[in-house]
């Protein structure tokens, strides 16, 4: 595995299609049960090696990761397995996928050998808040916002200096505290695409748990001065479009029709996804606030932390 790793990042050789021929799935013979070994980087850079057979799906290989780390289910419902696609966007794996399919067609462009990488998948800071006696979530809450600050998606502003002396003390629960006022904090961006609404040019798409922001851009991606930011509650229904590639949505503003709005994105499914989940954690913070309200009337519900499954969210006391 070294050394076809070796040999395909000479880019002649790995796209080659010789190359690409012989790294494809060759294994009819054994229907994909034969084992593989794959290299999943953590979000404290760390690469572990599971073993699992090539046709394992993204759940089934994330479970491999969970045993490998002896990850309880609470802890494991806020990360998930993503792809690297670049240097600054990883996609979420659908839970059907082939995620051997994919380290195989990545070899000659995968950083630290490997394009399958575990990151976290949450947007409340709120939940975050309430892991924080959790040592292996802090820890890889810590890394990923450090690595998010290098990238620039998440921008510090005057607390650089505070936060790089948090980081070299490793007070992680401190630096979490801080790093969560700034802008871009739990913020998925989007690579720039076409968009319906726009004539000319394309737009940045940025999903956080306060709004969904369309930011105007060129056709090569360079930011402009229009942005336009819809508050989840004005979302009012959505879906994708398989055929046309795009991520579709309806939202209504006031008193005006409600009106479509079509995003031209490869990462479509990824886009959908990322609606869901913030909104199903946004009815997880009403309850959570309404829980609060409760206790305060003496009705207890103190240490509920919450984690998600496929189709619904799970109290967990």
């Amino acid at each position: 595995e070294e050394y076809l790793e070796k040999v395909c990042s000479v880019t002649v050789l790995g796209e080659s299609d010789v190359m690409q021929e012989f790294l494809a799935d060759s294994s009819e013979s054994t229907n994909g049960l034969s084992d593989v070994d794959l290299r999943i980087a953590l979000p404290d850079r760390n690469i572990i090696t599971v073993t699992v057979k090539k046709n394992s799906t993204a759940d089934e290989v994330y479970r491999a990761v969970q045993e490998h780390l002896r990850m309880d289910s609470i802890t494991a419902s806020f990360f998930t397995l993503f792809e690297v696609v670049d240097h600054f966007f990883e996609r979420k794996l659908v839970p059907n996928e082939f995620p051997h399919k994919l380290y195989v067609q990545n070899y000659t462009s995968a950083a630290a050998g490997t394009c399958l990488v575990i990151r976290k998948w949450l947007f409340t800071m709120a939940q975050e808040e309430l892991l924080n006696d959790n040592d292996l979530a802090v820890t890889y809450f810590f890394h990923q916002a450090v690595e998010d600050v290098k990238k620039g998606r998440i921008r510090v502003g005057d607390k650089s200096y505070q936060l790089q002396k948090l980081s070299e003390q490793h007070k992680k629960v401190m630096y979490l505290n801080m790093i969560r006022t700034c802008e871009g904090y739990n913020q998925i961006v989007f690579p720039h695409c076409r968009c319906d609404s726009r004539r000319k040019g394309h737009v940045m798409a940025a999903i956080s748990i306060q709004h969904f922001k369309l930011h105007a851009c060129t056709e090569d991606g360079q930011l402009e001065n229009q942005v336009i930011m819809f508050e989840w509650a004005e979302m009012h229904q959505w879906d994708t479009d398989e055929e046309g590639m795009a991520f579709c949505f309806e939202y209504i503003r006031g008193e005006k029709k409600p009106r479509w709005v079509k995003i031209f994105t490869p990462y479509f499914n990824y886009m959908h996804e990322c609606f869901e989940r913030v909104l199903c954690e946004l009815r997880w913070r009403k309850e959570m606030e309404e829980a609060g309200h409760n206790e305060d009337n003496g009705n207890s519900s103190s240490g509920m932390v919450r984690t998600w499954g496929k189709e619904e969210c799970v109290e967990i006391l």
